[in-house]
C-alpha cells in the first residue's frame, strides 16, 4: 500500500537532485541521493547499493573490540547553546530511559553530569529499569480533572512527574535499536500525556534540557530525525533542548558494557556539555 507513496517520494526528489528532470532521465545515482535525503536513518540500504564493499567493512570492523582504540564517535551537536537563561541551573534531574544502567548511554549521561556538578549544579538521576513504570491505559482519567494525582497508574511514575515539573534542567538519556526512540522512552512519553495541554494555553516553567542518544551504526547523524523529533516533543513541557550529545558505533563487540569509558577523550564532549548546562 505504501510503495506507490514512497516511489513517488523518491522520484520527485530525484527529479530536484537531477536538476528537474523527468522520471526516465533521472540517474540512479540521484535516486540514491533521494533515498538518503529522504530516509537518513537508512543509510546502510543506500550503502549497500552504492557502495557494497565499504558496507561490508563497516560490518565485519564492529566484530572485534579494539581496547586500545574503540570505533565510537561521542559528538556534542553544538559547541555553545543558542538559549541564555536568567537563572543557573542548580537542580539538574536525569532519566535514563533505557533497559541498561551503567551501560553506553548511560556512561555518557554521567560524563555530562559530571560536568555539571563540576560548575555548582546538584544531579539526580532516575533509571527506568531500577522503577516500576506501567504503560498508559488511554483511561483519559489525567484528563477528567477528578484525579489528586497526574495519573491513575498507581506506580513509580509519580516520583518521575514530580522531578520532571520541579527541575531547573532535564537530561534525557536513551539508546536507538530500531530506527526509533527505544521502547521504554516511548512508554514515557506516552505517560507524560498526562502533563500536556493539547490545547497550548499551560504556561510552562522555561527550563534547560540535554539529550544523550546512541546507537550502534557507525554513523553520527544517521539518527538525527528520532533526536530532533524528541526535542520537538520535550518543547511541550517547557524544555528547551540547549546540547545534544550522541554516540555511535556501540554495535557487535562494541556493544558491551563499559566501551564508552575505553577512551576517557572521547567522553569530553558530554562532560563539556554538562559544564554549557551548569553555566547557561
Amino acid at each position: 500500500v505504501s510503495r506507490h507513496f514512497h516511489r513517488q517520494r523518491i522520484l520527485l526528489a530525484a527529479g530536484l537532485f537531477a536538476g528537474g528532470a523527468s522520471p526516465p532521465e533521472i540517474s540512479r545515482q540521484a535516486v540514491v541521493q533521494a533515498f538518503e535525503f529522504l530516509y537518513p536513518s537508512f543509510e546502510t540500504f543506500a550503502l549497500a547499493v552504492k557502495d557494497p564493499a565499504r558496507l561490508s567493512a563497516v560490518v565485519q570492523a564492529q566484530k572485534e573490540l579494539d581496547t586500545a582504540k574503540p570505533l565510537i564517535q561521542i559528538s556534542r551537536w553544538a559547541d555553545s547553546p543558542v538559549l541564555e537563561f536568567p537563572d543557573k541551573a542548580r537542580d539538574v534531574f536525569a532519566f535514563l530511559a533505557g533497559p541498561r544502567p551503567g551501560g553506553n548511554t548511560d556512561t555518557i549521561m554521567d560524563a555530562v553530569l559530571a560536568g555539571a556538578r563540576e560548575h555548582g549544579s546538584r544531579t539526580e538521576k532516575l533509571c527506568f529499569s531500577h522503577m516500576n513504570l506501567q504503560p498508559c491505559s488511554g483511561c483519559m482519567a489525567c484528563k477528567s480533572g477528578k484525579l489528586t494525582t497526574c495519573c491513575s497508574i498507581s506506580d513509580d511514575m509519580e516520583r518521575l512527574y514530580e522531578r520532571f515539573q520541579q527541575c531547573d534542567a532535564f537530561v534525557l538519556g536513551f539508546p536507538v535499536y530500531s530506527g526509533r526512540e527505544c521502547s521504554h522512552l516511548a512508554l514515557v512519553l506516552d505517560r507524560l500525556f498526562a502533563l500536556s495541554d493539547p490545547w497550548g494555553q499551560k504556561q510552562w516553567k522555561k527550563r534547560r534540557g540535554v539529550i544523550v542518544a546512541t546507537w550502534g551504526w557507525p554513523s553520527p547523524d544517521i539518527y538525527a530525525p528520532v533526536v530532533h523529533t524528541i526535542a520537538f516533543i520535550l518543547r511541550h513541557f517547557g524544555i528547551q533542548t540547549i546540547e545534544i550529545v550522541t554516540g555511535c558505533g556501540f554495535w557487535d563487540a562494541a556493544y558491551a558494557r563499559g566501551t564508552a569509558a575505553l577512551d576517557t577523550e572521547k567522553l569530553e564532549p558530554a562532560r563539556a556539555a554538562g559544564k554549557a548546562l551548569a553555566l547557561s
